[in-house]
């Protein structure tokens, strides 16, 4: 690992590593100033039990305890300090302080605390010259500085092992024999150092004090510094090749599942296809066996789902062929019929009875309802195969929806006592759309409101301006569409239940119809409803932005 890589850990991934050492609530998860005051604390505490000692324990107790001084508040400033999220040069000038302020508050506040509560035969007793002492306590600022570069290195590859599996089992096969020799430097370390100190002399003088700071500093520090020296030197020369070792055996296994991670990409952006190649007979070979089964399974499916589409797509598209074809040949025989009906209800004669005269009306009636079906089918089928006959321009929709208010009014009033009327504001801009099919939506839309309001209710037409768009609402005071319904009221053929029963004249095409020609004019409808107080059909048409060439007839 270069120091390149080591400077490319960015500011986000040491605060997620940061975040997920907080869990244990010890390792960097303390601000650096509450961190060197713990310090400072355990340095006061050590030197607190070397000042109990004096003149009772060997010289060596002393100089063993100004180093553990020196290495027990740097380690625990390294551990504790959290890890600043700033940039690169933010963070070195940060370490430097924390680094800093961790020799001076050592080797100036520690001895100046000594000299007040007169301690400094500790010192005096350690070393035979005290600028000895202030160069060690300064030299732990230094040390910490190194130990913190090893934690952004133990950061930097333990985000490594986190995004690639190969770090990851090259970290596995590292951590046996790691631990393992470290185990065994260290039982060696203390069976030697123990060996040793098992004949040496015990203070003669003080009580249970003098001899723990005797037992700990002569026999356990000096087995812990010697473990960690070896412990290092081991790393050091053994590290190296064993990564590498692990490392490529990692390869051989994290190869293979890497290639199958690429076909399986390749497979979920459209590739199906895709296949990888089943090289050994492990778990991994079997799981690149099944990924081939399976590709080949869902290749043939999605194959099987291509040819039923297309044939879906060819039976709609003749449907729609047919539906254009009939609805365009009935057009002629029922216009025929209609004519004819239209002729002999004109005649002034008696020729007809009053009776027959009815029935050849309600004949008329009917017929003329299905010429509306017929018309509404042909233009819903040209729409679905886009040959639908549109002329878009710049519109005044005011004239168009007065005049359809006021073609329908007349009627509405004498057939269901229903108010049409219209409320059209002054100045409103163009639309960008095909008169005639505008006013055809308007018609289909009053219609529909006539059909659904009770004797004495209203419907009532008005528009607004919005950006970019032309607003038209059609609202009635009619019964309301339940909640399950609306959304479905724009869909050919649908009628809910509650107008199937109050009304069979209508078809479940209006809406549809009404969908069709406006979003083919680069518009969309939308719908809103509560039972009991009527239903708003709001159209948007786009706006026009040429307002010199405005159809107003």
């Amino acid at each position: 690992m270069t120091n390149t890589e080591i400077e490319t850990v960015t500011d986000t991934e040491i605060s997620s590593e940061v975040k997920t050492r907080r869990r244990f609530r010890l390792f960097w998860c303390v601000h650096p100033l509450q961190a060197l005051l713990e310090a400072w604390g355990l340095a006061f505490l050590v030197l607190y039990l070397l000042s109990c000692v004096v003149g009772q324990v060997q010289a060596t107790v002393f100089s063993n305890g100004t180093l553990m001084i020196c290495g027990l508040a740097g380690m625990w400033v390294t551990l504790r300090a959290r890890v600043p999220d700033h940039t690169l040069w933010l963070q070195v000038l940060w370490e430097l302080g924390v680094g800093a302020v961790l020799s001076l508050s050592l080797a100036v506040g520690l001895q100046v605390l000594s000299e007040l509560l007169g301690w400094t035969g500790v010192w005096d007793t350690a070393v035979a010259d005290r600028s000895v002492v202030t160069i060690l306590l300064g030299l732990t600022g230094v040390g910490y500085l190194v130990a913190r570069v090893g934690v952004r290195v133990w950061l930097f590859w333990n985000r490594l092992r986190k995004r690639r599996m190969v770090f990851a089992l090259t970290h596995a096969l590292l951590t046996l024999p790691v631990i393992t020799m470290a185990v065994f430097v260290v039982g060696m370390t203390a069976l030697t150092v123990l060996s040793g100190q098992l004949a040496t002399q015990r203070p003669e003088s003080g009580g249970w004090i003098a001899l723990l700071a005797d037992r700990f500093f002569l026999t356990v520090m000096p087995v812990l510094g010697i473990s960690v020296v070896m412990i290092s030197l081991s790393l050091v020369m053994l590290i190296v090749p064993a990564a590498v070792f692990s490392y490529v055996v990692a390869r051989r296994t994290t190869r293979r599942l890497g290639a199958l991670a690429q076909k399986a990409r390749a497979m979920s952006e459209g590739e199906y296809g895709a296949r990888v190649e089943v090289s050994g007979e492990d778990e991994v070979a079997q799981l690149q066996r099944d990924f081939n089964t399976m590709a080949a399974q869902l290749e043939g499916t999605l194959g099987d789902l291509a040819r039923e589409r297309d044939t879906v797509s060819s039976l709609e598209a003749e449907r729609r062929k047919l539906v254009a074809s009939v609805s365009h040949e009935l057009r002629t025989p029922v216009a025929t019929v209609r004519a004819m009906l239209e002729s002999i209800l004109e005649r002034d004669d008696d020729a007809l009875s009053d009776a027959l005269r009815a029935d050849m009306e309600t004949m008329d009636g009917e017929v003329k309802r299905l010429q509306g079906l017929i018309d509404d089918l042909f233009t819903l089928s040209r729409a679905e195969v886009g040959q639908l006959d549109l002329v878009c321009k710049p519109v005044d929709v005011g004239p168009v929806v007065q005049h359809a208010v006021d073609a329908m009014a007349p009627l509405a009033w004498r057939s269901d006592r229903v108010q049409v009327v219209a409320d059209m504001p002054k100045g409103l801009p163009p639309a960008l759309a095909d008169r005639s099919r505008v006013a055809q939506v308007l018609a289909n839309l009053l219609r529909n409101g006539v059909r659904h309001t009770q004797p004495g209710g209203i419907v009532a037409v008005m528009a607004a301006a919005e950006a970019g768009a032309i607003r038209l609402e059609v609202r009635d005071t009619g019964e309301g569409i339940v909640p399950e319904d609306l959304p479905h009221v724009w869909d050919r053929f649908y009628r809910g239940e509650s107008a199937r029963k109050q009304d069979s004249r209508g078809a479940g095409l209006g809406l549809s119809l009404v969908r069709e020609l406006v979003e083919a004019m680069g518009g969309s409808v939308s719908a809103e409803s509560v039972v009991g107080e009527g239903s708003t059909f709001t159209v948007r048409l786009p706006r026009a932005q040429d307002v010199d060439l405005v159809d107003h007839a």
